[in-house]
């Protein structure tokens, strides 16, 4: 398929589909963890395994993805450092815990101990229901409002009638 068509034909696929919307929702959400956190580490690792094992809609994971990798190069990244760096750092009564979750066996891998990865996961945590009642009344809204009136405008139509357009429709119904 022509390479410029694949990414809005996954997005129209992604509102097309009989998926729940509190799935693309639980997507979302899990595309923002995996955002929000740095790609070198075990627990990146362990929320891509989610990706896998829990019933969410991968497509809108693997869409939000660089979205929320983009404003965490733009700036998010120092904030999830001084939270992290707060949580490890300076909140001196919560030692004791983060003693016991290092020392842990398998959470001691899991790079608990760096403060982007804390400040990400406290900070998707923080705005995953948030994120999560957001994204899904807008799904619900899009699905709703907007949809219809693509589907059957004017100009849908005529391009539908091209030849080339039917044959990429075809593929992507596929």
């Amino acid at each position: 398929m022509i390479p410029f068509v694949k990414l809005p034909a996954k997005i129209v696929r992604l509102f097309t589909s009989n998926v729940a919307p509190s799935r693309i929702a639980a997507g979302i959400c899990l595309g923002m963890f995996m955002g929000f956190i740095p790609l070198n580490g075990a627990m990146f690792i362990v929320l891509l395994l989610c990706l896998f094992a829990f019933k969410i809609n991968r497509l809108a994971s693997i869409l939000v993805l660089p979205l929320f990798k983009f404003f965490y190069v733009l700036g998010i990244s120092s904030f999830t450092d001084a939270i992290g760096g707060f949580l490890l750092i300076d909140a001196g009564f919560l030692t004791p815990f983060w003693s016991i979750i290092t020392h842990l066996p398998v959470l001691a891998w899991l790079d608990l101990n760096n403060t982007l990865v804390t400040g990400g996961l406290v900070l998707s945590s923080a705005l995953c229901l948030p994120v999560y009642f957001l994204s899904k009344k807008g799904i619900v809204v899009l699905r709703g409002k907007y949809l219809d009136k693509v589907r059957d405008s004017k100009f849908t139509k005529w391009l539908l009638k091209l030849p080339i357009i039917g044959r990429i429709v075809i593929l992507v119904i596929r």
